[in-house]
């Protein structure tokens, strides 16, 4: 058995579990749905686990219900705000908005925040990202999660992005990026479910990133990238998280 001592060294050593969304530190993470794994074994996806971020174990805050990539935009914006890099009334857009990280962003009363999408349903606009309704230089900052790799058109896509961000703006653009994958995958042949969850881990994915594509195409539709890893946000900070070690982070700016 174990002194009380030991215990107790224990207890101190142990890292704290937090939720930079919800803000708690007395949470704990919840796996990513079986369904994933089980539908990724059933089509032949030979990539499963191997993504860049999403960590399978330690998905989802028990608290709130944010996943770990919500946790890590919530992390760098809060740090941005300690830095005050953000004005009062910082005019945004968030597509395909994560209900959580919305929630939050709204209760800041600090952005002039909007949601768009084009299938949800409580947004602000409708919209289909390759071509956007709204004007030229509109958004000092954007966060557009795991979106391109469900249009047709990412470059077009991209360069909508780009064109309606003010210049000095910046955003949060994020897609799942398998790791040691030397090409994008993609074939706009496949269309069934089946193919498409063998070929991209996900029936409404119409491509699978590697990491040196996905970067340069952003770079060459215009944007200025930063990757911002364990390394920028501490591995304590990453463990507490519940971050995968390899997550990064793409923040873009005009």
């Amino acid at each position: 058995m174990l002194s009380r001592l030991t215990r107790g060294l224990l207890g101190v050593l142990k890292p704290i579990q937090w939720c930079a969304v919800c803000g708690s530190k007395q949470t704990a993470f919840s796996p990513l749905p079986e369904f994933y794994r089980e539908s990724a074994h059933k089509h032949g996806f030979v990539h499963f686990g191997k993504g860049e971020m999403t960590s399978h174990e330690t998905y989802a805050c028990t608290n709130c219900g944010a996943s770990d990539r919500e946790r890590l935009y919530a992390l760098w914006i809060d740090q941005q705000i300690e830095k005050n890099f953000f004005p009062k009334s910082t005019h945004t857009i968030h597509i395909a908005p994560e209900a959580v990280l919305s929630g939050k962003l709204k209760s800041l009363d600090l952005f002039d925040y909007k949601t768009a999408d084009l299938l949800m349903g409580a947004v602000d606009y409708k919209v289909d990202m390759m071509n956007m309704p709204f004007d030229d230089e509109s958004f000092d900052f954007f966060i557009c999660s795991h979106v391109l790799e469900h249009v047709e058109n990412d470059s077009q896509a991209i360069k909508e992005l780009y064109r309606i961000t003010k210049p000095g703006g910046c955003g949060i653009l994020m897609a799942p990026i398998i790791v040691g994958l030397e090409k994008t995958v993609e074939d706009p042949s496949v269309k069934d479910e089946a193919g498409r969850w063998r070929l991209y881990g996900q029936n409404d994915h119409v491509r699978l990133y590697a990491h040196d594509d996905y970067v340069h195409k952003i770079q060459s539709n215009g944007f200025h990238v930063e990757e911002l890893g364990e390394s920028y946000f501490g591995k304590k900070v990453f463990h507490s998280l519940g971050l995968k070690r390899t997550s990064i982070l793409y923040v873009v700016s005009r």
